[in-house]
């Protein structure tokens, strides 16, 4: 059994490492992104704690007064659009932003998909016949348990809202017969849903009316006091970068103390209707990823496929503050095109294609995207 998995594990990095190999006797120049994460703004009206922002731990809003207005974010969609990358809308709570539905309508018209995470609490009835108007793709709404778990952690009141929202837009689609917005609930796994994962999800099935297409079990992006040492001395080594935003990842209250007990009920979930998971782990998977390891050993290939453009227009290829200070450039001054393959993308793929990941990167949400 042991050979068999190290096989298995083996044939996953050589597959990873087909996916590369021709950007990589290019001198690590890349085709095209597949996919773009714009962050519109890090502002939020909520403050959760388990967010990288505004959480226990989080970096706050770094980019107050320098958010990029309407009309570059439109250059920005214009030289993307060449490209036809999937945009994601991520950052903080993207309805913050009064600009956010003309912003997805120009997205829509220049023929890109287009998905975006929601805490549903802005939502009202005129967004919700846009969201549908416009043709967008996907709409995840957060949220993390019962209404006493999910208002505890995101403050009172939350739950009946994002509920609400959901069950509007989905009565909506069946109005229009709209297959159009794709709606997932996001239940993010922490250790007070340990043991009622299926009855949390009954739960929400119920108070949604069934509503989302799909409820994703999403496993909680967090490091360690030791993987948080260990992944910014490296990188320190590497890429010359303090990577300090990375602590806003550190939640040991969220950590699962029983990881084998987790992964028994999540592989007991069997076929419950509509229920998916990201990242879809097996069982050792699930153990090795709640288990405290400075290195996975799994290797992350997302900087030859995606890029983040954070709310003041620069450029990185890491989400969620992993590495927060490698900045390709900014596009006030520099087009998308150029930064893509410049010298600092290049060596950034060619340092992470030997590390293969750093300890921060174990439970990066990229790193099981592009996989």
């Amino acid at each position: 059994m042991a050979l068999r998995k190290s096989i298995y594990r083996d044939e996953r990095d050589l597959h990873h490492l087909r996916k590369v190999f021709p950007y990589v006797l290019s001198d690590f120049h890349c085709d095209r992104p597949g996919q773009v994460d714009i962050e519109l703004s890090n502002r939020c009206n909520l403050r959760c704690r388990m967010c990288w922002f505004h959480g226990e731990n989080g970096v706050g809003d770094r980019y107050e007064g320098s958010e990029l207005t309407t009309h570059e974010v439109f250059s920005i969609v214009d030289q993307l659009a060449v490209y036809t990358p999937h945009i994601y809308i991520g950052g903080a709570e993207p309805f913050i932003r009064k600009d956010f539905l003309t912003i997805l309508h120009y997205i829509k018209s220049k023929n890109m998909p287009v998905s975006f995470t929601t805490n549903g609490t802005l939502l009202d009835s005129t967004a919700i016949e846009k969201l549908i108007a416009y043709g967008v793709d996907e709409v995840n709404f957060s949220i993390d348990g019962s209404e006493e778990l999910h208002d505890k952690a995101r403050g009172k009141g939350v739950f009946g809202k994002v509920t609400q929202s959901v069950i509007k837009l989905s009565e909506y689609k069946k109005k229009e017969a709209r297959i159009k917005p794709v709606i997932t609930v996001n239940i993010t796994i922490t250790h007070n849903l340990t043991g009622r994962i299926k009855e949390t999800v009954n739960a929400i099935r119920h108070s949604t009316g069934d509503g989302a297409d799909f409820y994703r079990l999403h496993h909680l992006w967090y490091v360690t006091q030791n993987e948080l040492a260990v992944h910014q001395s490296a990188i320190k080594r590497k890429l010359g970068c303090a990577v300090p935003g990375a602590a806003g990842h550190l939640l040991p209250a969220s950590c699962i103390s029983d990881p084998a007990a987790l992964a028994d009920e999540i592989m007991g979930l069997g076929s419950l209707p509509k229920v998916t998971m990201f990242p879809d782990l097996q069982y050792d998977d699930i153990v090795k990823y709640y288990s405290e390891r400075p290195r996975f050993g799994k290797r992350c290939i997302a900087p030859f496929f995606g890029a983040v453009i954070k709310p003041n227009g620069d450029v990185k290829f890491c989400p969620d503050e992993w590495i927060d200070d490698y900045i390709l450039g900014n596009l006030r001054s520099d087009s998308f095109h150029d930064l893509w393959n410049n010298e600092k993308a290049r060596k950034f793929r060619e340092v992470l294609l030997r590390e293969k990941s750093f300890a921060g990167c174990n439970r990066c949400s990229w790193m099981y995207s592009f996989s």
